[in-house]
């Protein structure tokens, strides 16, 4: 019977999913037109040879801007920045039938009043319209940058939040900054600075963030999340200062907020090193002695050099289904396979990590992120209450997290050191008519938003 309903979904998603991809050239517009005066932009959108036949509609939107940066069309009831060039913007066609192979084109004209300075902003949506029996279409979304020549543009912003959140043992402190252009133009490579500091003035962490590759609209709120990888942070007052620059230097604005440490922090571990022999056994150990892992004799079959290091949370993968990530993470790295024998790992877990698991350390496992299967794989894990140690084995080197899972086997140990057998347990692979099912409910609209930088 499940057969019959796994060949049921293929046939019903191979129906929805759409035959035809669009192609577009011209995927971007950004010119100057002088105030009161008019431009242009061709976009040439077609199907592939061997494609389908396709509609499209195209349609000028509102540039709006979520706090991660992405552009988010907005409709005109929604627009109601004072930047925007919607209302500028006329096409040339607002529906093509595309027959494959033969690209058609349509022609935007942006025509600007008197008296406006800076930029202008807006995006054209070009949609494609779902054949009979079909639920998926494609969204190809146009930039529209607007530069007023001879009007000198007016770049500012402002900080209109910096959180800091709460301290995490192991984690790197993790600080948002939420940044309004408050300009008339919209500004690139956008960064963000941060650094901690004492009463005194002691840098205790700074950091910076990459380049903006999205450019920041005008009247828009985006956010800036920065790490400070502070080594050691007695408790005591601080200030945490974050300012925002552009590509040139220029301080947009800065903004300091006062952050209390009450109980002392754990630093995420250092980055620690060793070169795995076949011949010998080895260990690699953070400094700290909180992660360690012991290689056997025969682990490998030539020398390799493996490295240990913290890995943020914030780059960790969604916990599975009946699961949550605890507060510990780091990488193993250095090997590109499989480990010959298995390697022991140790984790001592942190008060955290045990809060995140209502204050049962039994449930506290470790687990590594399989790139392949794209799923955590969680390990059947000896927890040592009294060391506040997790142990397992693997031959698999990865991203590593403790997670807060009933699944698997954990043998708990009070204050003794002694190891208990390992045992294992088998995960049950998911359905393939669940995974069709949730891909068949999940997969309905898809949109591929084209942002090109200058």
């Amino acid at each position: 019977m499940k057969i019959v309903i796994a060949i049921v979904l293929i046939v019903t998603l191979l129906c929805i999913f759409p035959s035809s991809a669009l192609s577009i050239t011209g995927t971007k517009y950004m010119g100057s037109i002088p105030a009161g005066g008019s431009g242009t932009h061709t976009m040439t959108i077609g199907v592939g040879q061997n494609e389908n036949a396709q509609d499209v509609t195209i349609t000028v939107m509102g540039f709006g801007q979520s706090l991660s940066k992405a552009y988010t069309p907005l409709s005109p009831s929604n627009d109601l920045n004072p930047y925007s060039a919607r209302s500028y913007i006329s096409l040339d066609s607002a529906k093509l039938h595309l027959t494959p192979g033969v690209p058609q084109t349509v022609t935007a004209t942006i025509s600007l009043p008197s008296g406006i300075s800076g930029g202008r902003y807006a995006l054209i949506e070009i949609d494609s319209v779902p054949e009979k029996g079909q639920l998926l279409a494609t969204a190809i979304t146009v930039p529209v940058l607007v530069t007023v020549s001879g009007t000198t543009p007016t770049i500012a912003g402002s900080i209109t939040g910096v959180e800091v959140a709460d301290m995490i043992a192991g984690q790197p402190l993790s600080v948002t900054t939420a940044l309004k252009n408050t300009g008339n133009y919209h500004y690139y490579d956008t960064i963000n600075q941060i650094a901690i500091t004492d009463a005194s003035g002691n840098i205790f962490a700074n950091s910076s963030t990459k380049p903006s590759i999205d450019a920041i609209i005008p009247g828009n709120t985006v956010q800036f999340i920065g790490e400070l990888n502070v080594k050691s942070l007695p408790v005591g007052s601080y200030k945490v200062k974050s300012k925002v620059l552009t590509r040139d230097g220029k301080v947009l604005d800065e903004k300091s907020v006062s952050y209390d440490v009450k109980e002392a922090y754990i630093p995420p571990p250092d980055q620690a090193s060793v070169t795995v022999s076949p011949g010998s056994s080895s260990i690699l150990q953070t400094p700290d002695g909180r992660y360690s892992v012991s290689f056997p004799q025969g682990a490998v079959f030539s020398n390799v050099d493996v490295t240990l290091k913290g890995y943020s949370q914030n780059q960790l993968q969604a916990a599975p289904q009946g699961a949550k990530l605890g507060t510990s993470s780091f990488e193993i790295s250095g090997l590109s396979g499989l480990l010959n024998k298995d390697a022991t790992v140790d984790v001592m877990y942190s008060s955290d990590d045990l809060a995140a698991a209502g204050g049962d350390a039994s449930l506290l496992k470790l687990a590594y992120y399989d790139v392949a299967k794209n799923a955590w794989v969680i390990l059947p894990t000896q927890v040592n209450t009294g060391s506040t140690k997790l142990t397992t084995t693997t031959n698999h080197l990865s991203v590593w997290a403790v997670m807060v899972s009933s699944s698997t086997t954990t043998t708990t140990i009070g204050t003794s050191s002694t190891a208990a057998p390992r045992e294992t347990a088998t995960q049950s692979p998911v359905p393939l008519t669940m995974i069709l099912a949730s891909l068949a409910i999940a997969v309905i609209v898809v949109r591929y938003h084209t942002q090109n930088r200058k």
